[in-house]
Parts: C-alpha cells; structure tokens; sequence
C-alpha cells in the first residue's frame, strides 16, 4: 500500500457492496468510483490496490464487460414483440 493509502471503506464512506464469501480472503481490488467534484459535477475516479498487474486488470475489465454485455442482452431479448 502506498504512504498516503487509506483503507477502502474510509474511501468509500459508507457505500455498500456484495460481500465475497466468507471462506474466501480478499487479496487485492479494482473500484470506480463514481463522485461528485468539488464542483457538483459527476466525475468518475478509477483505484487499485497495489497487487493487480497490467494482465490481471485486464482480464478482469474483459470479464466483467462479458457478463454485463450477457445480462444486457438477455433482459432485451426476454422484452415481448410489439
């Protein structure tokens, strides 16, 4: 973790997630954040912790934009015809 590094959930201040199971233990994270700047405008804030290699974030961003590519698909092919 970097000097300045804070942990996560005193970054994301009381937001809420899906924990992972419980049997499981949390190495390392990718987050976007989507905040409001200084001057109320929506802004988007992209971290990591320090663990995650070029190839990992990738494949994680490929995987990630899969399934919600799959989720997005099937809830318009379920829609009725007109």
């Amino acid at each position: 973790m970097a000097e300045s590094s804070i942990p996560i959930g005193d970054v994301l201040r009381g937001l809420a997630i899906d924990p992972v199971p419980e049997s499981w233990t949390p190495l390392d994270a990718v987050c976007m954040v989507k905040c409001l700047n200084e001057d109320g405008r929506p802004m988007w804030a992209y971290r990591a912790t320090g663990g995650i290699n070029d190839e990992e974030l990738l494949g994680a961003l490929v995987m990630a934009i899969e399934l919600l590519k799959s989720d997005m698909l099937s809830t318009w092919e379920d829609e009725p015809d007109p």
